[in-house]
């Protein structure tokens, strides 16, 4: 397919981010996993509070824009699901052998599983009442359109701040249920990766939002990209549609790397 008829700037904003976790993953794994006194820097504010969400922003709005270009984000619901669980089984067997806390209850791979599926609920229901109002007037139906992007703008609005309050109610909770949330109880478990609801599924819904109104035509918005910028984007348009493996895959395969080279002794 002609790259220019397919939105491939998403591929290559979405592979881009995925690359800068992939980095911070390992400059994590040298300076907690392996011990070794280097890259402080990734405890500073700067890099915690602004380098990093970056990255995490420009991927859940990603695929939250990604939504508009599936057939079906309730069966694609199915698929992440699986990922998940197994990400998270395999991650909880990976803390049982190492004898360290690197528990994944609840990261990006299962926020976007909640974001797709609401997402999918939502546009069901709205074309099915879209669809009888467009048998009286093609007018209504449009009406209706924008009513859907208002809730939805909404509701990003609410996941965003709600967060604020999440502080305040926290401290009566006691068990892990609400965990997904943001709501942390005491002496809870370490965690390699904790991504909760709010705020962040705030920006996977205005990612949803932005595909609705810029990728309605389910095309690239730069149908006339120079082809330099065409070939510069290419190793990261790879990443990007091979998001999920790659995301899955990468921290274990980094992990048996950097551990094997430490028992051959090069570190």
């Amino acid at each position: 397919m002609d790259k220019t008829k397919r939105a491939f700037e998403l591929d290559a904003l979405r592979g881009l981010a995925l690359f800068g976790m992939i980095l911070h993953h390992l400059i994590f794994d040298f300076r907690y996993m392996l011990g070794m006194d280097i890259f402080a820097f990734q405890d500073t504010m700067w890099f915690l509070y602004i380098v990093r969400p970056v990255f995490i922003i420009v991927f859940l709005v990603v695929s939250g824009i990604c939504c508009q270009f599936s057939r079906s984000n309730v069966k694609r619901t199915l698929k992440l699901f699986g990922i998940a669980l197994l990400f998270s089984l395999a991650m909880g067997l990976l803390s049982y052998f190492m004898k360290q806390d690197l528990y994944v209850i609840f990261n990006v791979l299962h926020l976007l599983t909640v974001g797709t599926l609401l997402y999918g609920l939502f546009s069901m229901i709205e074309n099915r009442i879209i669809r009888k109002a467009s048998d009286r007037a093609e007018t209504e139906g449009i009406r209706l359109s924008t009513y859907g992007d208002i809730i939805l703008v909404l509701f990003a609005s609410i996941l965003l701040y709600a967060s604020e309050l999440i502080p305040v109610y926290s401290s009566s909770i006691t068990g892990y249920w609400l965990l997904p949330l943001g709501f942390l109880p005491p002496n809870f478990i370490g965690m390699g990766d904790y991504m909760p609801i709010f705020p962040w599924l705030g920006f996977f819904f205005i990612g949803v939002v932005i595909g609705r109104f810029a990728y309605r035509q389910k095309r690239s918005i730069f149908p006339n990209a120079p082809k330099a910028m065409l070939s510069v984007s290419v190793p990261f348009e790879w990443l990007g549609r091979n998001s999920l493996l790659i995301y899955v895959f990468h921290q274990p395969l980094i992990l048996a790397i950097l551990f094997g080279l430490r028992y051959l002794g090069v570190w």
